[in-house]
Order: structure tokens, then sequence, then C-alpha cells
């Protein structure tokens, strides 16, 4: 009991810090929006956006890995990234989040056996701007 408690915490928490970034973000508040997701990425994932974005796929799958992150921690850091490089341009930080994305995804689904169709929207989005931009990358 204890334990679903703790979870359906965590993953309320984590749909409120979703929400707020959603709304900075549709109301064009773009220095909020980025002061509270790098507040967010510190507090709840001792990291910085720049950090994360000099990973490579492996590294970056290593580090979450090591940090032993429930599924809702890591879904929340998966839709954090994806709704950060939203609108996808065709450049490498855009590029370099979205194989990060994948890589939350991959974890969700390997090792969390968790998958939601919010998900498998995201990653078709996914594959079709690797496509559209890297033809196959």
């Amino acid at each position: 009991m204890f334990q679903r408690d703790f979870i359906m915490n965590e993953a309320r928490k984590f749909a409120l810090m979703l929400a707020k970034l959603l709304g900075l973000k549709a109301e064009g508040e773009y220095e909020e929006y980025l002061k509270y997701f790098n507040e967010v990425l510190d507090e709840e994932y001792n990291a910085e956006l720049d950090e994360l974005l000099k990973l490579d796929e492996d590294a970056f799958k290593k580090r979450l890995t090591d940090a032993n992150y429930s599924a809702e921690k890591l879904n929340a850091l998966g839709q954090m990234l994806y709704v950060f490089a939203e609108p996808f341009t065709a450049n490498e930080e855009t590029a370099a989040l979205l194989k990060k994305v994948m890589v939350i995804f991959n974890l969700l689904q390997t090792e969390h056996h968790y998958e939601s169709f919010d998900n498998v929207t995201r990653r078709n989005a996914i594959h079709k701007y690797f496509e559209t931009n890297y033809e196959r990358t």
C-alpha cells in the first residue's frame, strides 16, 4: 500500500511539473520556462541540459541506469526533453535531444515494461523527424 501511494504521489508530482512547463512554453514565457526546466533537471535528476546534451547515447543510458530512476521519473524526463525539443527543427541539438528521448523510451519499455499510447505516438513522431531530416539516422 505504501509503495503504491508513493508511486501515485510521484506520478502526480511529475504531472504537475510537466503541466507547468507546458503552460509556460505555451504562454511564450521562455525565460521562465527555461529557468524552471533547469531547476527541475537539477533538483530531480542532478543534471544540467548542456551536460546531458554532451553525452552520447551509451553514456546517457549508463547514467540513467546507474541512477536507477523509477519508471515515472524516467517517463517525466522523457516528456520534458521531448517538449523542450519542440518544435522540431533540423539541427544537432534537437537531434541529440530526440535520441535521448528514444533511449528513455527504450529503457521504459525493456527495463520497466512501461509503454503508453503517448510514448508510442511520440516515438513515431521522432522516427518521422529522423526520416525527414536525416534519411534514416
